[in-house]
């Protein structure tokens, strides 16, 4: 009994199923026959009545399978970005984790994806600049290709041109037909009917060429699902392009809630990405940080990398190679960081100089900063990296930003005892306000850990890895983003002499010598990010740094001439209401000397006339005389000082001095201003001075040569 001949339903799938096998493998090998059997191999539910069936035939069938099969990938390539996809040759090698490394993150990913993917429809994994975000996206993506659950992938990058929104859907769309048979059967009608489809913006490519076929094909068959993997959402061009994919993706969930697709994105906490996912709720996260196991990982990435390094040079290595304080020393420096040790051993394998135990050696004097010759940058790798961060700070935008980089770089000379303790401190220190100081941190968010606003009045910025903080002092690595100590110099103090004077004027007019430390008066003025809850706080993390932050360490660091800036700072500075020993002592830090007209050691005018007459008063028609230049802190042991200038300009001057016996290198200092005259109790303070560093006028004036006063002199 013959069968009856097939529905159009039935040929249309016997046709798709046909086309499915095709459309996975486009074309046919030269060498591969075409029989009768092979082609009705698996063939059921039709007849075939009558007619011929010759081989050419046949082949003419195939010729258009195969031709209708290529069709969807001919239409996308042109508007695809190929090179982005995971096993693109562009890539090649990828990265990917070492063997036994980032287990639990990429035990845990596969878990979301098979197990959990009903709480997550999609999941943000985030890291800091090199922490091996693409190495675990390229190896998670195999073991999902492996389980036949990866739908598609897309890994950006600036630098190769990896990073245009428009290439973004073809990729997946062209992806997503390799993987799912019946979706690109979906995708090959829709595109025939609609020739300009993909010449549509993004927003209408995702929704008629993923959400809409996808959704289709969830209702006619509901299917477990399949993963799309977005490496580098951060290297994509421009922040708005980067918060587009985000929001297709967002209202894709939203809208389409069964859709059978998974999105898992990596990326760097850049600041306006922190910003997106936090309003999504259908966004679980995950953190790559340089933990415990972290270390245990690159340390094993290490020692393997070094064990193949000696294999491949095993004739001129020995086995004991490297010696274990020098791998200690190696594994110090990595501390954690995927790249680093990376870069570190592509430098020491190098096949051109094919000499490892020089190349480490080499490497290890570059990390010391040794002054021993390198013939090239061992970290050019890793300064490529810290510098792309840098480069897309606006320059005007950057200004602000070495503000806080000066501060954070020098922070344990400037700040040793952590008075400045947290983000909004620091903030109204360099008179930021919020919006100020989060758009000057924003380009940091890769490199620092940068705290939200509702953490920044309890939580200081940080450096993630050490080697981006030495990347920023080295001149020869980073280049114009050198954070310098002259310069770093230059910014504390104007933020230091700025306080002083607001301080000063606002709350210690009247206290004279004897001046309140403890600060008890109200808030400061001009805080710039405060509330009324921590206004006070602030205040007083503002005047206690004030207190420690003139410290005798800056004066180790290097001084290129006074600023022109802090020149013009200093020259409408009102001095009179400083503490009497911080004039002379800012006056040696800033490196003063006459030529600047700031100080000067010869009395000009009216008032510095009339200062040198309190003066003399003060020391009784002492022994005295002109500072010498350049003005030092420390001065020789066993030997007899006193000496004054004049800072300032008008009746903002005071006359500032030193006194020192050889018992000490520093000695005491002071201050008058001229419009008081020294009071009672400022005379016998100043000889209970005297005597408590053991003062005797008369060796004085005959070690310092003089019978009578200098001062006295002058007037």
């Amino acid at each position: 009994m013959p069968l009856p001949a097939p529905s159009i339903a039935d040929r249309s799938k016997n046709w798709r199923r046909l086309f499915s096998r095709r459309s996975r493998s486009p074309s046919i090998r030269p060498d591969q026959q075409i029989g009768i059997g092979s082609f009705f191999s698996k063939a059921r539910d039709f007849t075939v009545n009558g007619g011929r069936f010759t081989i050419e035939q046949k082949i003419k069938i195939f010729n258009t399978i195969t031709s209708s099969g290529q069709a969807v990938f001919k239409s996308l390539e042109p508007y695809a970005c190929l090179d982005a996809t995971k096993d693109s040759s562009a890539r090649y090698p990828p990265p990917k984790c070492h063997p036994d490394t980032r287990l639990k993150i990429r035990e845990r990913l596969m878990r979301w994806l098979v197990y959990e993917y009903d709480e997550w429809k999609m999941l943000w994994v985030r890291g800091s600049a090199g922490t091996g975000k693409s190495a675990v996206a390229q190896s998670f993506a195999d073991s999902c290709e492996e389980k036949e659950i990866l739908g598609a992938s897309y890994f950006f990058s600036r630098t190769t041109g990896r990073d245009k929104l428009e290439t973004v859907v073809p990729t997946l769309v062209y992806e997503l037909a390799r993987s799912v048979p019946e979706y690109h059967y979906l995708i090959e009608q829709r595109l025939a009917k609609d020739h300009v489809l993909l010449q549509n913006s993004p927003p209408v490519q995702f929704r008629k060429l993923i959400v809409e076929p996808f959704a289709n094909l969830q209702r006619e068959r509901p299917r477990k699902p399949i993963v799309v993997i977005l490496d580098g959402l951060d290297e994509c061009a421009g922040e708005n392009a980067q918060r587009e994919i985000l929001e297709l993706i967002t209202n894709a969930i939203r809208t389409n809630p069964d859709l059978p697709l998974r999105w898992l994105i990596f990326s760097r906490p850049e600041a306006h990405l922190k910003n997106a996912f936090a309003r999504s709720s259908e966004c679980g996260r995950e953190e790559l940080i340089i933990d415990t196991e972290c270390l245990e990982n690159v340390e094993r990435y290490v020692k393997d990398r070094l064990i193949e390094i000696k294999d491949r040079y095993d004739d001129m290595i020995h086995g004991d190679w490297p010696p274990q304080e020098t791998l200690k020393e190696l594994l110090d420096a990595v501390s954690g960081l995927f790249i680093f040790a990376s870069t570190c051993l592509n430098y020491i394998s190098d096949p051109t100089e094919a000499d490892p135990v020089s190349q480490l050696d080499s490497l290890l004097s570059f990390l010391r900063r040794s002054q021993t010759v390198v013939s090239r940058n061992p970290l050019a790798a890793l300064d490529l990296l810290y510098s792309r961060i840098l480069q897309d700070i606006p320059p005007d935008v950057f200004e602000t930003t070495r503000k806080i980089l000066a501060y954070m770089c020098y922070r344990h000379i400037f700040d040793d005892d952590n008075k400045l303790d947290s983000a909004q401190a620091l903030s109204n220190f360099f008179r930021l306000d919020q919006r100020a100081f989060y758009k000057a941190a924003r380009g940091l968010y890769s490199a620092m850990s940068v705290p939200e606003p509702r953490d920044a009045t309890k939580t200081q910025l940080r450096f993630y890895h050490t080697s981006f903080q030495d990347f920023l002092l080295n001149p020869h690595r980073s280049g114009r983003f050198i954070i310098g100590e002259y310069k770093a110099q230059v910014i504390l103090l104007q933020s230091v002499i700025y306080w002083m004077d607001v301080d000063t004027i606002h709350f210690h007019t009247l206290d004279g010598w004897n001046f309140d430390d403890d600060h008890t008066h109200d808030s400061l003025p001009s805080l710039t990010w405060v509330s009324e809850d921590n206004r006070l706080l602030l205040s007083r993390s503002i005047t206690e740094y004030l207190e420690y932050s003139l410290s005798e360490d800056l004066l180790d660091m290097q001084w290129d001439g006074v600023d022109d800036g802090l020149l013009s700072q200093l020259s409408n500075v009102d001095f009179r209401y400083w503490t009497h020993e911080d004039p002379f002592i800012i006056a040696v830090l800033c490196r003063l000397d006459p030529s600047t007209s700031i100080v000067r050691v010869e009395p000009s005018s009216p008032t510095d006339y009339q200062l040198l007459k309190y003066f003399n008063l003060v020391i009784e028609n002492g022994v005295a005389k002109p500072a010498r230049f350049p003005l030092k802190l420390f001065l020789p042991y066993n030997e007899w000082y006193r000496e004054f200038l004049f800072i300032g300009h008008g009746l903002k001057s005071v006359i500032a001095w030193r006194t020192k016996s050889p018992d000490l290198v520093v000695g005491v200092m002071h201050s008058l201003r001229s419009d008081q005259e020294p009071t009672e109790a400022q005379i016998s303070q100043y000889r209970g001075d005297l005597d408590q560093i053991k003062w005797n006028e008369e060796e004085a004036a005959l070690a310092m040569g003089y019978r009578s006063s200098i001062a006295e002199k002058s007037l």
